[in-house]
């Protein structure tokens, strides 16, 4: 899935599926609620916000509410039942277990898949929808409600974004549509028009902090404390943030950046040689697109630090300060430009399996030095 999983769990996380509580989004929770018991749950939902937050864990807790019977209700003072007050369900039962496992004839989810390489594909296509689409159109296995999940939907091109606009103009009965998108408004318009937009916050720095300690209990303080600024609300984040190197994979990046617009070979060599090396294994965290997200979100700070943007605060000493001076030395244009050598550099990476090592040192060397127009005007 999209995320990391934000529930209440033991040290290796579950992932969205087979989480079987939540932290935090009580709110959200409660409206989801409120649509199902008062009968007016629309067909379709959007859950909106930054990666890693539980908006998958939240898509598959509702799936199983629905699946399993949409609660039990519990008998009032009079014999008379009681509405439920929350989406949790026993994860021992059958409907649950089978939801869990992503294996329940009622449950369809849409994701990106691997290519023939087995390379996981970018985008998600038209033909993943159009295969999704019929899947909705069987019988369910009980007669009951089915749940359809659409993962990372912002990952869709026009042409798939389009093919899911027809479900969602003409959606099968009882059929419940969750779409999960971290990026709100990639998507089209009439997309999000046609849905009930569910909105969802990053956590407390506290929740974040207990779920990596029980994926991470040996972190030290320091390096946790890092995290969690990085992280911004994000247990996924979080995670993925110390699974790929941690607290120390930014300070080598802020290192290395903090030099701009001067190059020091040892240190860039250093840090290329630490996350632009091998590929992971399957399961692993990728320390390149990792560093990659790190790299430009420095410069992101830079930017927004040199235009004195309020609600900004160091992750590790100097780091604003050193961006602050980078921007003001090169020029708040001439940064855009090479923010966009850099995006386009890392995109070539993935797509034409270029040396990882060559990509960040050229990274690296944009940054400091511009291309093209850019160098031969300077």
């Amino acid at each position: 899935m999209s995320e990391d999983s934000n529930q209440d769990g033991p040290a290796d996380l579950p992932t969205p599926a087979a989480a079987t509580g939540l932290i935090g989004h009580v709110e959200a929770e409660r409206l989801l609620l409120e649509a199902w018991t008062s009968g007016r749950m629309p067909h379709a939902w959007l859950f909106a916000g930054p990666p890693g937050i539980g908006k998958a864990t939240l898509a598959f807790r509702l799936a199983k509410f629905v699946l399993t019977g949409g609660g039990e209700a519990s008998g009032g003072l009079f014999g008379d039942a009681l509405p439920p007050t929350s989406l949790a369900v026993d994860p021992d039962h059958p409907a649950a277990r089978l939801a869990a496992a992503e294996a329940h004839p009622d449950l369809k989810i849409l994701r990106r898949k691997p290519n023939e390489r087995g390379v996981m594909s970018a985008v998600i296509r038209v033909d993943d929808v159009r295969a999704f689409e019929s899947s909705l159109h069987f019988k369910t296995s009980s007669g009951g409600w089915r749940v359809a999940i659409v993962d990372e939907a912002e990952r869709m091109n026009r042409n798939a974004e389009n093919a899911l606009l027809k479900i969602l103009e003409e959606p099968p009965s009882k059929t419940l549509i969750i779409i999960v998108s971290n990026a709100l408004n990639a998507m089209l318009p009439t997309t999000r028009s046609r849905c009930r937009r569910l909105m969802l916050s990053p956590l407390e720095n506290g929740d974040v902090a207990r779920l990596v300690g029980r994926a991470h209990p040996d972190l030290p303080p320091a390096d946790l404390d890092l995290v969690l600024r990085l992280a911004e609300g994000s247990p996924g984040r979080a995670i993925e943030f110390v699974q790929a190197g941690g607290a120390e994979l930014y300070r080598s990046v802020a290192t290395v950046l903090g030099d701009l617009p001067d190059v020091r070979g040892e240190r860039l060599h250093a840090l290329a040689g630490s996350w632009g090396g091998r590929k992971p294994k399957e399961g692993e965290q990728d320390p390149f697109r990792t560093g990659s997200d790190l790299l430009l979100r420095w410069i992101d700070r830079a930017i927004r630090a040199a235009n004195a943007a309020p609600g900004l605060s160091e992750i590790v000493p100097g780091d604003l300060d050193a961006g602050r001076a980078y921007v003001q030395r090169v020029g708040v244009e001439a940064v855009f430009r090479r923010r966009e050598a850099v995006r386009r550099l890392i995109h070539l990476e993935g797509a034409l399996n270029l040396d990882r090592k060559q990509v960040l040192i050229d990274a690296i060397h944009a940054l400091a030095f511009g291309e093209g127009l850019e160098r031969r005007r300077a």
